[in-house]
């Protein structure tokens, strides 16, 4: 796996949480025997990024991000939450339960309602992952971020600025940032489009890169489903973009 979709992967496990309105918690969801539209339960992330919207105070998630990524996230407040991530279960089946390398990410991040559509969010994250390739070996990487989120629940568009440091055991430590938009639509009561675009214009550990994500999100009152595709194009070669799919499940609960 190139690094610069290590560095991806890594990069977009800060998975904040939302309140459905501004400045007070939001109501709880109605019981699932009544018809009509839930709170939307991922509207605190895109399929690669995510939103300034903060989590409930209690209320989390646990599920597998982007295929290959254990994620768990909560909220602690009703604008602090707290994030981990690890490979090591993808990993562990992969090669049999042995000899599985070493991978954790955490991060917290601060959300700030500025008007009713209008939030803010601050935070860091830092973690590492043994990538077994040569001259590389363990990435390890830590960054902080901001996000600026306009639109409600169910539709929003979202601008994130993240510089970060990578390193690895062999390379020395590299400044990159990361500017991404991206956005979410609800069409109906359980399903929604999502998408974002990306790009990294300082040549780093693993070069200049840009990337792109378009796919649909199925949910319902505590699970999420999204089905997406991933196009990357190192801006030094003069091959195609590489495209992949992927695909993300998470429970969540309130």
């Amino acid at each position: 796996m190139p690094p610069r979709f290590i560095c991806l992967l890594m990069l977009s496990l800060v998975l904040p949480g939302a309140s459905a309105s501004a400045g007070e918690p939001a109501l709880a969801p109605p019981p699932a025997s009544v018809p009509g539209w839930f709170e939307n339960p991922t509207r605190t992330r895109g399929l690669l990024g995510s939103t300034a919207l903060p989590l409930h105070a209690g209320e989390g998630f646990v599920g597998q991000q982007a295929l290959f990524f254990t994620v768990a996230e909560v909220g602690l407040s009703e604008q602090v939450s707290v994030s981990v991530a690890t490979a090591a279960f993808v990993y562990s089946m992969g090669r049999a339960f042995e000899d599985v390398p070493f991978s954790l990410v955490g991060g917290i991040k601060v959300s700030r309602p500025l008007t009713d559509t209008l939030h803010l969010a601050f935070g860091a994250q830092g973690g590492s992952f043994d990538t077994g390739q040569y001259l590389l070996d363990t990435l390890n990487g830590i960054s902080v971020y901001g996000i600026l989120t306009y639109g409600t629940p169910d539709a929003h568009l979202s601008l994130t600025v993240r510089p970060f440091l990578a390193w690895g055991t062999y390379h020395s430590g590299s400044l990159m940032v990361l500017p991404m938009l991206g956005g979410f639509v609800r069409l109906g009561e359980q399903w929604g489009l999502a998408g974002e675009v990306a790009l990294s214009p300082v040549d780093g550990i693993s070069g200049t890169f840009g990337f792109a994500t378009a796919g649909a999100r199925f949910m319902g009152r505590q699970w999420s489903l999204d089905l997406g595709l991933l196009a990357e194009q190192q801006w030094k070669d003069t091959d195609k973009p590489s495209v992949l799919p992927g695909f993300s499940f998470l429970f969540h609960w309130r």
